[in-house]
């Protein structure tokens, strides 16, 4: 029977695993965290001097801005929103958006969307936010922006129709915790997404050895053998925690190495952290460290 968990509550915040450009400040609009394949020499511009006219491009001729995520935490539906900039005579030729080589998005607009704003007196512009949501399989994403301007070369350049973006958020709209038998994540798996709070009250199948979360999320945890029955707060992933029928295994088993690399975990350092600032000079805070008490047990 798997050490009884008496209390088990996870807290979903606002789970943000990137934003880009959300303001007017040229520092936030980190344009080179993209690779181009078109219009590369494209940095940024600005559209008009209303809030939000910052963007990052301007591209066209078919040109592919991509970014890869790698370890995407575990979640059940990612959201990406994006500010696309819809600069002058576009002719409904179709803007792209795919989610690893699958297409979410088609935006269609013409040339007489949007109102006349910067570049040129004969065509409108428009910002169009999206928000899309999405599955994705494994924990890898590639994030692709793509349009189909400017097909025709005669007498189009970038000041003819030309597109950037901006206000770049992807989010797990629905985040989800994965707690594992085996230290670093592997073992059997039991996932808790958002929204299933109804799997909390049945008790974990196994023995919690590793706990795997993305940001915004807070795991509470108490069990009579976990950590002496006191009430533990994660904020981030653990590759491995310990129960008191753990160790007493290892003993049995006389596996003294993971005894040992185990207890170093157990033995819990409280710090007392003081920040001093130094007002004569403004240099950097020092951080002193005071060890309180360690308690030791016998093996």
């Amino acid at each position: 029977m798997p050490p009884l968990i008496s209390f088990l509550k996870i807290l979903f915040l606002k789970s943000i695993i990137y934003e880009n450009c959300l303001t007017d400040d040229v520092a936030d609009c980190r344009y080179t965290d993209f690779q181009i394949v078109g219009t590369s020499d494209a940095t940024l511009d600005r559209c008009g001097s209303q809030p939000k006219n910052l963007f990052m491009g301007p591209y066209g001729f078919k040109t592919q801005v991509t970014k890869t995520f790698t370890n995407v935490p575990p979640n059940n539906l990612i959201e990406l929103q994006v500010g696309i900039w819809k600069l002058d005579s576009w002719d409904k030729e179709g803007f792209e958006i795919y989610a690893n080589e699958v297409q979410i998005e088609n935006l269609i607009l013409n040339y007489d969307d949007g109102t006349m704003i910067c570049r040129t007196e004969f065509w409108q512009d428009l910002l169009q936010p999206l928000s899309l949501k999405f599955q994705i399989t494994g924990t890898d994403l590639t994030i692709k922006l793509k349009d189909n301007l400017n097909s025709n070369s005669w007498f189009e350049d970038l000041n003819d129709e030309s597109w950037g973006f901006r206000d770049i958020i992807l989010r797990l709209a629905v985040p989800c915790v994965n707690f594992f038998s085996e230290c670093n994540y592997n073992g059997m798996l039991l996932q808790i997404c958002q929204g299933e709070q109804s799997k909390l009250q049945n008790q974990i199948p196994f023995e919690i050895k590793s706990i795997l979360m993305g940001p915004g999320i807070i795991v509470k945890l108490k069990g009579p053998n976990y950590f002496e029955g006191v009430l533990q707060e994660f904020s981030s992933s653990q590759t491995f925690l310990v129960s008191k029928s753990y160790l007493s295994r290892m003993i049995k088993q006389k596996d003294y190495q993971k005894i040992f690399l185990q207890y170093l975990v157990l033995i819990k350092i409280k710090m007392h952290i003081i920040n001093i600032i130094n007002v004569q000079n403004q240099s950097p805070p020092y951080f002193i460290l005071f060890p309180i008490k360690i308690k030791k047990q016998a093996i």
